[in-house]
Order: structure tokens, then C-alpha cells, then sequence
């Protein structure tokens, strides 16, 4: 049930991804990077993976460069890819509190996590959990 939840969260962040492509939005070019980095080691990664922040990888939301790779790898900007986190910071849905970071940190942490969210290498791919077999006595009979 947790990949599930990823992949609805990929997909909400994709369609952020979209939504926000052509809007314009904030300036991030004078973001403090090295700020954004400390505050998202901070406040962030204890939920979200981001290979360049150099914090043990967590599973409990979604990995930052799995993310945002394919869009990258299609050459969305990194103003885009700021815009979209600073967005989303603001209208997370739970367990993400809204707001949890605000302000110049919010801007900075955007800019810092656009800057270098999917540029490694290729993730570790994580096995599906499971699907349980429904028992035959509980499923509806077609043929009835």
C-alpha cells in the first residue's frame, strides 16, 4: 500500500510539473543554495531522499531524484523544477505538513532541491510489495 502512496505522490508532483511548466513565478537566481541544503538536511530529508544532501536515505516520502529524473532528463528548467517545490511546500498533502518550511527558506530550500534533484545516476529500484490473493469464496461469480 505504501508504493501505491509513492506513486500517487509522483504522479501529483508530475502534474505540478506540468501545470506549472509555463508560469512564471519567483526569481530563485539569487537563492541561497548552501542555505536551502542545511535546511532541507534539516527540516526535510527525514522523510525525502535527495542524493546530494548526504543524509540517510528515508522511505517515508517520495525519493526527491526519482521524482524529478524524467523531467530533467526532458530539460525542464531548473526555475520550473524550483517553482513546483515551492508550490508544492505550500499545499502538501498529508503526512507533509503545509508551510513546513517558510518564507526565504522556503525559497531557498525550492532552489537547492531544483538544483539538484535527479542528476545522479539511475535509483535502486525498490520490489512492489506483494498484491494478496483475494479468496475465491470472497470474489463474484460472472457466471452466475
Amino acid at each position: 500500500m505504501r508504493h501505491t502512496g509513492r506513486v500517487a505522490v509522483a504522479i501529483v508532483l508530475g502534474a505540478g510539473v506540468l501545470a506549472l511548466a509555463g508560469c512564471g513565478g519567483d526569481d530563485f537566481a539569487d537563492a541561497d543554495l548552501d542555505a536551502g541544503k542545511q535546511t532541507f538536511a534539516a527540516a526535510c530529508s527525514s522523510c525525502h531522499t535527495l542524493n546530494d544532501a548526504g543524509t540517510p536515505p528515508s522511505q517515508i516520502g517520495p525519493n526527491l531524484d526519482d521524482s524529478f529524473r524524467a523531467s530533467r532528463e526532458v530539460g525542464m528548467s531548473d526555475e520550473q523544477f524550483a517553482g513546483v517545490v515551492q508550490r508544492w511546500i505550500r499545499i502538501a498533502q498529508k503526512p507533509m505538513p503545509r508551510d513546513l518550511v517558510v518564507g526565504e527558506d522556503a525559497r531557498n530550500v525550492s532552489a537547492y532541491i531544483a538544483s539538484v534533484a535527479g542528476m545522479g545516476g539511475e535509483s535502486t529500484v525498490r520490489p512492489a510489495n506483494p498484491t494478496p490473493e483475494i479468496p475465491r469464496e470472497s470474489r463474484q461469480d460472472q457466471n452466475d
